[in-house]
């Protein structure tokens, strides 16, 4: 995709800034905020080339936007509109521009107890906020993780995300698809079931797991659980209070695993939301 190729006469497409298993994102300026004076830091994402022009693409585009239009809060990126351009044909997003550091490129020996703790909860309230809307991000992983300097994190890239309470324009077979990361996907996964509240949790687990202990539960994939259970010592590193938790969520069988987060987490989630009221 070319530098300053314009989207509907409105979106200026600048420097490509990260590519995943199924789209590209870039820099890029609202001409008609531009013209106002009203500036605002975005990017736009678009489907890889090699997929633009398959059959029902478009779709696929719209049902990101449309889980993410559902979600409002400060841990979720947030999206801004959603074009088909008139000339090229290619369906995009436009959403907000995060800051930050990708989790993934931050040495977790560098972060401190207190901004571990931050990260942790800004992912439990997003992934309690995303299930209590019926949505699965089904993609959780360090690579769509935005972390702030003091730990304020943001969960992004919805792109496989699905909603359980709505039958999607587009569905996907998650036997074949690779856009996932399967270093921090649940074992049920490989064998082609569908994500559900059980593997995000688990995909949570090890993204946290990680960054508490420098390590994940497994050495290559999650499948590996089945004949070797998890490592006592790298448990010490985790909060006390969090360890039984992080046992039954890492779990190889989805049928004895946890599916919500911890008790304790929750209450404290809580009693934010109920100061802000």
């Amino acid at each position: 995709m070319k530098n300053k190729m314009v989207l509907n006469n409105r979106y200026t497409l600048g420097n490509k800034i990260g590519e995943g298993g199924l789209s590209e994102v870039y820099e890029a300026v609202d001409l008609y905020s531009q013209y106002f004076k009203d500036t605002r830091d975005l990017v736009i994402k678009l489907p890889l080339q090699k997929i633009a022009t398959k059959k029902d693409i478009a779709a696929f585009v719209y049902s990101e936007y449309s889980l993410l239009n559902m979600l409002k809060s400060e841990n979720i990126v947030k999206v801004v509109d959603f074009g088909i351009d008139d000339n090229s044909e290619i369906a995009y997003l436009v959403m907000q521009r995060l800051t930050g550091k990708l989790l993934v490129k931050i040495p977790l020996h560098s972060i401190n107890k207190k901004m571990k703790n931050n990260i942790a909860l800004s992912l439990y309230k997003a992934i309690t906020y995303i299930h209590n809307k019926g949505i699965i991000h089904a993609d959780i992983n360090p690579t769509n993780i935005m972390v702030a300097p003091d730990g304020f994190s943001q969960l992004f890239d919805f792109g496989i995300s699905q909603n359980i309470e709505k039958k999607n324009a587009f569905n996907l077979d998650f036997k074949k698809i690779n856009a996932y990361n399967p270093r921090y996907t649940a074992p049920e996964i490989f064998e082609g079931e569908a994500p559900c509240v059980k593997t995000d949790i688990f995909s949570l687990a090890c993204v946290l797991f990680e960054l508490y202990t420098d390590e994940l539960p497994f050495k290559n994939s999650s499948v590996e659980l089945k004949d070797k259970s998890i490592d006592f010592k790298l448990l010490y590193k985790i909060p006390f209070l969090e360890r039984s938790w992080f046992l039954k969520t890492l779990n190889y069988n989805a049928n004895l695993r946890e599916e919500k987060i911890p008790f304790f987490i929750s209450l404290k989630l809580w009693f934010l939301n109920c100061k802000k009221i």
